[in-house]
């Protein structure tokens, strides 16, 4: 994970994040398994039959209808070719395999049920799904009748339904959306007019009127956890209403999240999102947090221009974690001593950008905007710090807590990246199309803040991001990036803060397994903002405890050797053996690399999620900071269970 801007601990980011079940940026929600839907013994009993389909194999089923590529030569996946089949059978239609140079005729949309009637009992849930209407399916679709076929439109439609698009915070967090097509394929079909090509697109929603939960177990003890009663897709237009509560070490929030993807019809996205926060310890009130996002995106390649306004209010308590007790941070003498790492933030955030998009193979985009961030740490009641006296909490305050500051500064971006995209199965999820942008991307960042605009210091941030992504072999993945920022003030490159990461994937040895390794390294110096990495448990390290290393340098690598699904009806199964390595502390040379492994499962349920659901068992082979209590060595390891791929 990144920082949280404000300063406070980072981690690492696992992969894509989306609303969790209060609409914070999280891991991917789902139901934990579909015992929950049947009770018990029904569930056992479809399950040791689809065990014995299996088992019995595949000679026995008929052969697809008609095998068809979704782009540019990529087969199917058997959950994608089955659900082409059934809309082919029921409107009759047949694959043309030589659209090029036609011109589009009629285009069918067909969107299938949740459950096929390969699912057997569980088709009676289909009538408690709304599944999304076919004009808001037609609306992302960038080609139309009477145009030249082109693949490249064709491709990048089936991106916007298969990912949608990002919603930026004024926080500067960009979160997704639940993904609400689990099937996604759009293929060329014979057209009875001559020089004509149809068109067929064949989606199938997730379950979406759901109790969706999201969680972390470590420790024996649930870490995080979001949940709520929500509609994923409210009445059938991919809009998302819940009410959620959220968890984590330290607190638990509850309250309501919105986001409407097309405001009255239009491209407009709004999100919003309030939370009541709680004491995990003792339930009293302690804060809050409001957001909202106003924004008209740049919804395909083509877009020229794109907004946004947001807004984001917050009082809440920071806390950092070993295990699960606060960490104690030491304080200089006089006074002495340590005391826990817990203080108050306020904040309030405001930023407005507008963007100007150019080019079509290689895209750039301009943003010219406004951002406004001000924020207060204060200390919490004293009885929450343990028995510390105030100048110690005082001293911590100084010593550990980010200092107040009002920013006002506008600012300019410039992004680029090639708009050229490969398509992956079997690599985070299984059987389900995974969309990676290829080649290379830049982000540069340059604002200005100055007393004369109502800010603290006159300073001028900095940033820079770079990207290169690999395809060295015909379903591998090579992803190498770097970032850095600072701040410019009196002179000085102050809150100096890097990362460079490698991230390889080969393709399917022998259909089997895939090796995916990753790698990188953190650091911060001359940081006036207290900024931390934390490596431990799900953040890095399955083997440690939870935050168990900490500090502003951090190096962590992690090899996983993760086999093909293993298919059991329209279930995934896999396994994986896995070896991390790393460790967090305040230099570089200060460093001392931790090691754990240990094997997992992963489990895919199509129909409610897009993503796996992870149960990983590590063992350590070194000892951690006996001297904090850490982790020794050695047997019985840990077991951890939470949402999507550890990297």
């Amino acid at each position: 994970m990144g920082t949280d801007g404000a300063g406070g601990k980072m981690a690492r980011v696992r992969g894509v994040t989306i609303f969790g079940a209060n609409g914070a940026p999280r891991h991917n929600s789902g139901y934990f398994g579909l015992e929950m839907l049947l009770g018990r013994q029904r569930f056992c009993r479809l399950a040791a039959a689809a065990l014995a389909s299996f088992v019995v194999g595949s000679a026995g089923r008929a052969a697809p209808a008609q095998e068809v590529a979704d782009d540019g030569g990529h087969r199917l996946s058997k959950l994608e070719q089955e659900s082409v089949d059934e809309a082919l059978g029921k409107l009759g239609l047949v694959v043309d395999p030589n659209p090029t140079g036609k011109t589009i005729g009629t285009i069918f949309v067909m969107n299938g049920d949740v459950f096929s009637p390969r699912d057997w009992y569980f088709q009676w849930f289909n009538i408690f799904h709304r599944t999304t209407r076919e004009n808001i399916l037609r609306r992302e679709l960038l080609f139309r009748p009477g145009q030249p076929y082109d693949q490249a439109l064709v491709e990048e439609s089936m991106r916007n339904l298969q990912t949608p698009p990002t919603v930026v915070l004024a926080t500067g967090k960009s979160i997704s959306p639940p993904e609400l097509s689990s099937v996604v394929a759009i293929v060329p079909v014979k057209s009875p007019q001559a020089g004509k090509v149809d068109v067929l697109a064949v989606t199938r929603d997730v379950w979406s009127l759901r109790f969706n939960t999201s969680f972390e177990f470590q420790q024996a003890t649930l870490s995080m956890l979001d949940t709520s009663l929500s509609e994923n897709n409210l009445f059938g237009w991919r809009k998302f209403l819940s009410v959620g509560f959220s968890l984590d070490l330290g607190k638990y929030g509850v309250g309501p999240t919105y986001f409407d993807p097309n405001i009255l019809g239009t491209r407009l996205q709004l999100y919003a999102n309030a939370l009541a926060f709680y004491s995990r310890a003792t339930g009293h009130y302690e804060g809050n947090v409001e957001t909202v996002s106003l924004v008209y995106p740049l919804y395909s390649l083509a877009s020229r221009w794109g907004a946004g306004l947001a807004f984001s209010h917050d009082d809440e308590v920071i806390r950092s974690f070993f295990g699960t007790s606060l960490v104690e941070k030491p304080v200089a003498d006089p006074p002495g001593g340590s005391v826990p790492y817990i203080f108050r933030r306020r904040r309030e955030i405001v930023d407005a950008n507008a963007t100007r998009s150019f080019g079509a193979s290689v895209i750039q985009r301009a943003t010219l905007g406004y951002f406004y961030d001000d924020r207060h740490y204060v200390p919490v009641a004293l009885s929450q710090y343990e028995g510390a006296t105030p100048a110690q909490v005082a001293a911590f305050m100084s010593e550990w807590a980010p200092p107040n500051e009002l920013r006002s500064q506008p600012y300019v971006r410039y992004d680029m990246f090639a708009a050229r995209y490969g398509v992956y199965r079997d690599l985070d999820t299984f059987d389900l199309r995974e969309n990676a942008q290829l080649g290379p991307s830049v982000s540069l960042l340059a604002a200005y803040g100055s007393p004369e605009l109502g800010a603290t210091y006159r300073a001028v941030p900095l940033s820079a991001s770079a990207r290169w992504t690999f395809e060295p072999l015909a379903g591998g993945l090579l992803r190498l990036s770097a970032s850095g920022g600072l701040r410019m003030r009196d002179g000085r490159a102050i809150d100096q803060i890097y990362q460079a990461r490698i991230y390889a994937a080969t393709p399917m040895l022998r259909r089997l397994v895939r090796l995916v390794l990753s790698g990188e390294v953190d650091g911060t110096h001359d940081d006036t903002q207290h900024q931390f990495f934390v490596a431990g448990g799900d953040t890095g390290l399955r083997g440690y405890a939870i935050g168990e290393f900490q500090g502003p340098s951090m190096m962590i690598a992690h090899a996983e050797l993760r086999t093909a699904p293993l298919a059991i009806v329209s279930q995934r199964f896999g396994a994986v053996l896995f070896a991390d390595a790393g460790d967090a502390a305040s230099s570089f040379s200060a460093l001392i690399m931790r090691a754990d492994a240990g094997l997992g499962i992963r489990w895919l349920i199509p129909q409610l999620n897009a993503s796996v659901i992870r149960f990983d068992w590590a063992v350590p082979f070194v000892d951690g900071d006996l001297t904090m209590g850490g982790t020794r060595a050695g047997f019985p390891g840990r077991f951890s269970a939470g949402f999507q791929q550890i990297f």
